[in-house]
């Protein structure tokens, strides 16, 4: 026998030994279980015939007969119903004995069957790999050998579901389809045995035919096995050449499956591992093989993934008309889905783009908030009843939109794009009443205040600057005055729903809860300190910047270094340090001072007892100051300049609080009258 014959042998032979093996795990299962009920049904039947003959020995007992019990055992005719069985004979159920029952039942019919399934596509890939390697099978055989296989386990499913073993035929069902998926793709994407345009139409005949295997049997596992096969195809068929046309072609085409299956089912896990493991599919290729030139094919795929799952989320929960059940609110998988689609599609985007277009990222984040927007109002037309798909849609749009924000304008300035978009969501929620409108709010304000204390203002002034009138002073002013500005849309909110002004709002309240007062207390009290703190970094920073910039120049230009004026710089320096010292100290104390008298005319024209009583916490802590440092650490001109500023503005203070409590005396008197 030749070479040629003996190879021919070999294949034959291992051909039937895999054949015989997925037999058997295919074989042994359906015995095992088949044998488990015959024992089951014969247990059950001598229990009865226990349980007839004690209540005969109960009943001889009874009558006084001694007379012994023979068991005999009639069969009874079809079509007559058994007599019942006496009082007291009844066997008991015995749940520990159920249970385990159950838990068998469930071991030999699925968990046996679906590890069968799994190792026999396993068993096949392998003999596959080493009959490729060895070049026993050609290329055209290779596909072929797939495809027989994948036609005979789906004609299984099908035979096995028209006779009611539905676990079975989801078995057989989705080992066929994978097979499938890996013969079609490598018939076209490795082999070149079909042309890409021919291929594509196979390829949309195998996903419609998997959806429509899944939507015939109601089996969600099917769909779901599908779609897990076609994600492992291009890694199980991983070859050193790109063919990234055809990855990106096939991924697409498995992705509309996905969202067709959805306009037809509900299904869970679906469309999430659908997404995730299309994304994971695409980085694997980028760290790999992506190259610039293939830019345009790399945007294209991204934005062909994420129209499907933008419109796979529209279709399922949006558009579907509420039928029985087949229309259902969107759940927690579909949300973190919507939100997954949008962060994954622009962070591949921003990757593409970003080293050529660095200054077109911020519109493409605005683009994509925009999209989010019109989905929100689709949301609001179509299904006012369910809110969290709306409040979802605006988180996404205002994400993107601080993304914009934080890749367009400068460090400084980041904080108040944030903060004003707070504000705006804030005074959105409050005038539509919707409570997870101004909690999203609420989040973006306290993101920006954040970022303000502890990003931008340790770095707030490197150099001498002018007060107020900066990079970081006025953007800062911006963010207090948008977080004051909320809490008092929030403070009008209350004292209007404290009316009974009645609900309006899709998906919110028109109640004032107590985390609405809190969070307009907080905001209130919240932007007071934020202007306070704003104006004692620029009050100190002030003078200890030109100290920094003092020692910069005596560290530059050298201890010996002269002045114009012919006096020595560092003697200069280590003279002007100390009185610059003594500025900063008196200047903080009198800004301190002078705010606090402003907060407390506030609280008066506002009449809100909050704000009153920050003014008098401030005026505390400037006194506390000045008794504890300035006294101690100034000399007598700043010493007297701290201790003067204070005195006038709590007499200014004190003065006030009696012209208030007078008029309140006046007022209170013509009430009583």
């Amino acid at each position: 026998m030749g070479e040629g014959g003996e190879i021919a042998m070999v294949v034959l032979f291992v051909a039937l030994w895999i054949l015989a093996f997925a037999a058997a795990l295919l074989v042994l299962p359906v015995l095992v279980v088949r044998q488990g009920r015959r024992l089951r049904r014969l247990e059950r039947r001598l229990d009865e015939v226990e349980a007839s003959q004690l209540g005969a020995k109960t009943a001889a007992a009874a009558g006084g007969l001694e007379t012994p019990l023979v068991p005999i055992l009639i069969e009874e005719p079809a079509g007559i119903e058994p007599p019942a069985a006496p009082p007291g004979s009844e066997i008991l159920p015995q749940p520990a004995a159920a249970a385990t029952e159950g838990v068998e039942a469930w071991i030999g019919r699925r968990a046996m069957g679906w590890a069968a399934v799994l190792l026999l596509l396993l068993a096949t890939a392998f003999f596959l790999k080493q009959a490729f390697e060895n070049r026993w099978i050609g290329e055209l055989g290779r596909v072929a050998l797939g495809i027989l296989a994948g036609v005979g386990l789906c004609a299984a499913g099908y035979r096995y579901h028209a006779r009611g073993w539905r676990v079975f035929s989801q078995m057989f069902s989705a080992g066929g389809v994978v097979l499938l998926y890996l013969a079609t793709f490598g018939a076209f994407g490795y082999y070149h045995l079909l042309p890409q345009q021919q291929a594509g139409i196979f390829l949309v005949v195998l996903v419609v035919e998997a959806a429509l295997l899944a939507v015939l049997y109601e089996a969600p596992a099917i769909a779901l096995m599908a779609v897990v096969g076609g994600l492992l195809t291009p890694i199980l068929l991983h070859t050193d050449r790109d063919q990234y046309r055809a990855l990106f072609l096939y991924l697409t085409l498995l992705d509309a499956g996905v969202v067709f299956l959805a306009a037809l089912r509900t299904w869970p896990a679906c469309g999430t591992v659908a997404l995730v493991g299309t994304q994971a599919v695409f980085w694997a290729w980028y760290e790999e093989h992506y190259h610039p030139e293939k830019l345009a094919a790399a945007l294209g795929f991204q934005a062909a993934v994420f129209g499907l799952f933008l419109l796979y989320g529209l279709v399922s929960h949006v558009f579907r008309r509420r039928q029985g059940t087949r229309w259902r609110p969107a759940g927690i998988e579909d949300l973190v889905r919507w939100a997954l689609a949008a962060a994954l599609g622009f962070a591949a985007t921003y990757t593409l783009l970003d080293p050529d277009y660095h200054v077109w990222m911020s519109s493409l984040a605005l683009g994509m908030a925009l999209v989010y927007t019109a989905v929100g109002w689709l949301v609001l037309v179509r299904r006012p009843d369910d809110p969290r798909q709306l409040l979802l849609a605006v988180a996404v749009a205002m994400g993107l939109v601080a993304a914009a924000i934080t890749l367009q304008l400068e460090a400084s300035w980041i904080a108040l794009g944030w903060a004003v978009e707070g504000l705006a969501l804030w005074w959105f929620g409050v005038r539509i009443r919707a409570g997870a409108l101004r909690a999203l709010a609420a989040a973006l304000l306290v993101l920006a205040v954040g970022r303000l204390v502890v990003i931008d203002t340790p770095a707030a002034h490197p150099e001498p600057f002018a007060p107020l009138w900066n990079a970081y002073a006025l953007p800062a002013l911006g963010v207090a005055a948008c977080v004051l500005a909320a809490a008092a849309a929030g403070a009008r909110f209350c004292r209007r729903q404290g009316r009974g002004l009645p609900q309006a709002s899709p998906g919110g309240t028109g109640t004032v809860t107590l985390w609405d007062r809190l969070a307009v207390g907080t905001a209130a009290l919240g932007g007071i300190a934020l202007v306070w703190c704003i104006l004692s970094v620029e009050a100190y920073d002030y003078f200890q910047a030109q100290i920094r910039h003092d020692r910069v120049l005596v560290a530059q230009y050298g201890p010996e270094a002269v002045r114009p004026t012919g006096e020595p710089l560092s003697a200069a320096v280590a003279e002007e340090i100390p009185r610059l010292e003594r500025d900063a100290q008196t200047a903080l104390s009198v800004v301190w001072a002078a705010y606090a008298a402003a907060v407390l005319a506030a609280g008066f024209a506002l009449r809100t007892a909050p704000v009153r009583w920050a003014a008098l916490a401030l005026f505390g802590l400037t006194l506390v100051k000045v008794l504890m440092v300035d006294m101690a650490g100034l000399p007598g001109f700043y010493r007297v300049t701290a201790l003067l500023a204070l005195a006038v503005m709590m007499g200014i203070a004190a003065w006030a609080y009696q012209r208030w409590l007078a008029a309140r005396k006046l007022q209170d008197a013509g009430d009583s009258l």
